[in-house]
């Protein structure tokens, strides 16, 4: 099934929801490959006006060009590659892709994509975990908790900028030059933008436990629903080129609440690559 305010042909969008099943290096709960359908599911009890932005995605483009399949391959470096293809496969026709996950591993793909078309591109990662390990818990060096770390491969580490953590090694935090923020800093985060292009890599645990227990890592102590939303209205008319949706598990607590919560944030994300693409 598709988005049901997300049902525009490619070639006349402005922002494309692409499904991305990927769950291949989960360490706690496996189930991120269920993701983007469930919230698929989950959008038909939401509305298209939102509220926060004014906006009514209706009157907008938004195509939803369902999954990629990734199950013909079982190499990971390929299951990238492939994504970081359709990324940049949805960015030259002019269109903001908007990746729906899936786990977090996903985001590199999409960032080299974005890095041959900008390479003064910053990462703004909302999450509650650092990913920033250099081997993963289960001993691999492309995983969902080194995600971050590898696209550091790639770019500087001052064009990364993380809010909301709060779980983290030792070794994560040694990484030098980040730039990290509280959800609550929506200025400051605002201000280091500056107008530099960035992706937003969004991983539904930044949120408090009890507001979205449906991930494969959930943390407590995290951010409201108001407050991620209040950070999103300040990013609009910034220089936001893509973003992705990611670690949406449904078998984590299969009940409405957590997935309607997902698809709304689902509508917000589109408002804000709307807005930018308008501006």
């Amino acid at each position: 099934m598709k988005v049901w305010f997300a049902d525009n042909d490619l070639e006349d969008a402005c922002v494309a929801i692409a499904g991305i099943p990927l769950d291949e290096t989960g360490t706690f709960l496996p189930g991120t490959h269920l993701g983007a359908e469930r919230i698929r599911s989950c959008a038909e009890a939401v509305e298209s006006y939102s509220p926060y932005f004014k906006m009514d995605l209706s009157e907008h483009k938004i195509s939803d060009i369902g999954d990629m399949d990734l199950k013909k391959t079982e190499s990971m470096s390929r299951k990238l590659a492939l994504i970081r293809e359709k990324t940049g496969e949805i960015m030259g026709k002019g269109i903001k892709p908007l990746l729906l996950g899936g786990e977090h591993t996903l985001t590199l793909g999409a960032v080299q994509a974005v890095l041959d078309q900008h390479a003064d591109l910053i990462v703004l990662q909302l999450d509650a975990h650092a990913d920033l390990r250099d081997v993963g818990e289960r001993g691999n060096n492309m995983a969902h908790d080194t995600v971050m770390r590898r696209i550091l491969d790639f770019m500087d580490s001052g064009s990364l900028i993380q809010v909301g953590l709060r779980s983290f090694s030792l070794e994560e935090l040694e990484v030098k030059g980040i730039q990290r923020y509280d959800i609550d800093q929506i200025s400051d985060i605002v201000k280091t933008l500056d107008n530099r292009p960035f992706w937003l890599t969004f991983d539904l645990d930044v949120l408090d436990s009890t507001t979205m227990p449906a991930v494969g890592n959930p943390e407590p102590a995290g951010a409201t629903y108001k407050q991620v939303v209040d950070l999103l209205l300040e990013l609009k008319g910034k220089n936001v080129v893509g973003a992705d949706l990611v670690e949406f598990n449904p078998l984590a607590a299969d009940f409405p609440a957590p997935c309607v919560t997902a698809a709304n944030l689902l509508r917000e994300l589109c408002c804000l690559l709307v807005s930018s693409s308008a501006d």
